[in-house]
């Protein structure tokens, strides 16, 4: 299952990146804090390419894929840390009593099956030091997907990489429980996996 979800996800979201069929998986190694997935995809860019706009200049492209692929691992390390994946009932107040410095007093205002995105994404920018002022000023779905608004006093682009890669793998894992999903139309557009929709189609 772990396998599988890593796979699928990765596939999904790295989609149209250049040397995504590289990804493959070498173990999964045991750890206290949950399965660590080690993975190789020597063929992905690791730094955002130039892209030019159409009349304008040059822009930064999308967050590069190992920070993605780094950010999935961590969340599905804190999914599977129990065997079978559970979200306790008071996540959004355990990740701002464990993650104060990120979030502050205000937890993630979505679905619980975002809990170990959210947890992954806070994990990742306290291991890879806040610049100064860090502040997340929301967190919250809009459009079937996760928006992290956040200010610092300093650029940081480690930090930008790491946001926006939650924010883009949120449009592949289940807002509801956390399995793989996709965009869900209907009456307002929600990130679900196959069972949580009940039929929905994808957007």
């Amino acid at each position: 299952m772990l396998f599988d979800e890593f796979m699928l996800i990765a596939a999904r979201a790295l989609k149209g990146y250049g040397g995504s069929a590289s990804i493959e998986i070498t173990a999964i190694v045991p750890n206290r804090r949950g399965p660590v997935i080690r993975w190789t995809a020597p063929r992905l860019a690791t730094e955002r390419a130039q892209v030019r706009k159409p009349g304008g200049g040059p822009s930064d492209g999308p967050v590069p894929g190992p920070v993605i692929l780094d950010v999935l691992a961590r969340t599905l390390q804190a999914r599977w840390r129990y065997g079978t994946p559970r979200c306790p009932r008071d996540w959004d107040e355990q990740l701002t009593r464990r993650h104060r410095r990120v979030f502050g007093r205000m937890a993630p205002s979505t679905g619980p099956g975002w809990y170990w995105l959210w947890q992954a994404g806070a994990d990742a920018l306290t291991r890879a030091g806040l610049p100064r002022g860090f502040t997340t000023i929301d967190t919250k779905e809009k459009f079937g997907q996760a928006r992290w608004d956040w200010h610092a006093d300093e650029d940081s682009q480690v930090t930008e990489d790491l946001i926006e890669a939650v924010d883009m793998l949120s449009a592949w894992i289940c807002e509801d429980c956390g399995r793989p999903g996709k965009l869900r139309r209907g009456s307002w557009i929600r990130c679900q996996c196959d069972r949580c929709a009940e039929g929905r189609a994808a957007a």
